[in-house]
């Protein structure tokens, strides 16, 4: 069993603060992705629930691994002072590089896309033209294909001994 001491309780209250650093950046994240880009209500209803789970978890993890399972109040205390920290240092500032990064993740992704899918769209633009002809053609000659086979079918009939059949079957 560990002993706590009074240095083991200043190192817990030091990742309190680095806890509580972290998770205001990650909000961060999600507060750049809502200035660059239009976000509908519900979906920032589920991203704050996303969030605070991740935050439950991970204050969880910190007092279970670090401090044997005991929530303290000065654990609170670190992660409050640890993010107030955070946005009174780098806060702001943080936020629009995040917001520029989040802007080139999506055009780096968005240019990923059209780069994997240029070879289906060759592809569909080669296929195009030969497909509307045969479809064409099939068209045209459906009436074709369903008159012979009307007379097929009469013929049949005919042979097995139907007496009543009709010419526009």
């Amino acid at each position: 069993m560990e002993i706590i001491s009074e240095a083991n309780e200043l190192i817990y209250f030091l990742r309190s603060a680095a806890c509580g650093a972290a998770m205001t950046v990650i909000y961060d994240f999600f507060r750049a992705k809502r200035h660059s880009k239009k976000v509908k209500n519900l979906v920032i209803y589920i991203e704050d629930i996303i969030w605070l789970c991740a935050v439950g978890f991970l204050i969880y993890i910190l007092a279970f691994r670090e401090n044997a399972g005991m929530f303290r109040w000065y654990s609170v205390m670190g992660m409050a002072l640890g993010g107030l920290c955070y946005k009174l240092m780098l806060g702001d500032r943080l936020t629009r590089v995040f917001e520029k990064l989040y802007v080139l993740f999506v055009g780096v992704l968005c240019f990923l896309v059209k780069i994997l899918t240029a070879p289906f769209k060759l592809l569909c633009s080669l296929i195009k033209k030969p497909v509307s002809v045969v479809i064409w053609h099939s068209r045209e000659g459906s009436g074709e294909i369903m008159d012979l086979l009307r007379s097929i079918k009469r013929l049949a009939l005919k042979r097995l001994g139907n007496k009543n059949v009709k010419q526009n079957d």
